[in-house]
């Protein structure tokens, strides 16, 4: 660890402490002062105890806070987060102050003006919570929108990209060349099944021409594509590729980057062997709340891939949903595992 960043740590540590044990002070001198007997308080120990509970409560809502920001970031979830973290936050600190009632060590005789003063200190410990809170909210929030803005540039040039590359994919010149000559055989030998190979080769260059303008699309959309993509490779290759699609209609309403299934697809085919006698078996269905893309592994020996198209697509969904994709490797099968909202 760099050494300039811990000092710095240390002393942003130290100075934390400062402030909230100067705060516990005049807590406890304004409740003893103002409303109740000063020789309730008016003892080191008791300043001691309150100055370590107020640290505690200060710490533990730094963690809270961090906790929350790692599991529920503020650009996901803005009003559910603030309700479950203003809710934990008063309820560690009424353990604190629950805990801190019994140990702080007091005169018997005085135990109703001292419950009445540690009454009034646990509701400014409290005010105090939700003034911290506010202001880690606040920072957070700002920050978090400033980051918010730049990763919002970051997935808009994510998306040309990932837009141009799709378009070099699908209508490269060799793409392009077998599937002319498929048409072609087609419309000699099968012309009416010629007709439905031109129609699905058109609908596929029309939604990847239409996607590149889009953030998101349904996954029934997805599928649709996907359908027509595969019947292409069949039509040239023969039935080399089964396609399993186990999703109901309410399923398909979710939605997911465009052309996600494309790359998945495509990634398949270009792995793995496929033919009639071995055919390449890919899945879509639905698995706890994710969206599961699997095939069976017939790898070919000679390929070779970067694997970039996964860390970008990882990149959209991280930038999109807040979270990662997962990717899961036997010795028979390959599943990539996609978050849904």
């Amino acid at each position: 660890m760099n050494n300039r960043y811990l000092t710095g740590s240390i002393k942003y540590i130290l100075m934390r402490i400062s402030v909230v044990s100067l705060l516990a002070t005049l807590v406890l001198l304004f409740v003893e002062l103002i409303f109740v007997d000063r020789k309730v308080f008016a003892r080191p120990v008791v300043y001691l105890f309150a100055i370590v509970a107020f640290n505690i409560v200060s710490e533990g809502n730094i963690l809270i806070n961090r906790y929350f920001e790692k599991k529920e970031p503020w650009v996901f979830r803005v009003s559910g987060r603030i309700i479950k973290q203003v809710t934990i936050s008063l309820v560690w600190t009424s353990l604190v102050g629950i805990l801190f009632y019994y140990l702080i060590p007091r005169a018997e005789q005085n135990l109703e003006k001292y419950t009445k003063g540690f009454i009034l200190i646990f509701t400014f410990g409290a005010l105090f919570v939700l003034i911290y809170n506010s202001i880690l909210f606040i920072q957070r929030f700002i920050a978090n929108w400033k980051i918010s803005m730049l990763e919002n540039e970051k997935l808009k040039h994510e998306k040309l990209m990932s837009d141009y590359t799709a378009l070099q994919n699908q209508l490269n010149p060799h793409f392009l060349f077998n599937n002319l000559s498929v048409l072609i055989s087609e419309i000699r030998y099968a012309p009416e099944r010629a007709e439905e190979f031109a129609r699905k080769m058109a609908d596929i260059y029309r939604y990847v021409l239409q996607s590149k303008d889009k953030t998101l699309v349904t996954v029934a959309e997805e599928l649709k594509f996907i359908e027509n993509y595969i019947f292409l490779h069949n039509i040239r290759l023969g039935d080399a590729v089964k396609l399993e699609i186990m999703l109901s209609d309410d399923r398909q309403n979710k939605t997911l980057p465009p052309l996600t299934l494309q790359l998945l697809v495509e990634n398949a085919l270009k792995h793995n062997k496929a033919s009639e006698k071995e055919p390449l078996n890919i899945s879509i269905f639905m698995e706890n709340d994710n969206l599961v893309v699997s095939n069976n592994l017939q790898l070919k020996k000679t390929t070779y891939g970067t694997g970039t198209g996964l860390k970008n697509l990882n990149e959209r969904y991280k930038l999109l949903y807040g979270k990662e994709i997962r990717i899961e490797k036997t010795e028979d099968e390959f599943r990539v595992v996609l978050p849904m909202e």
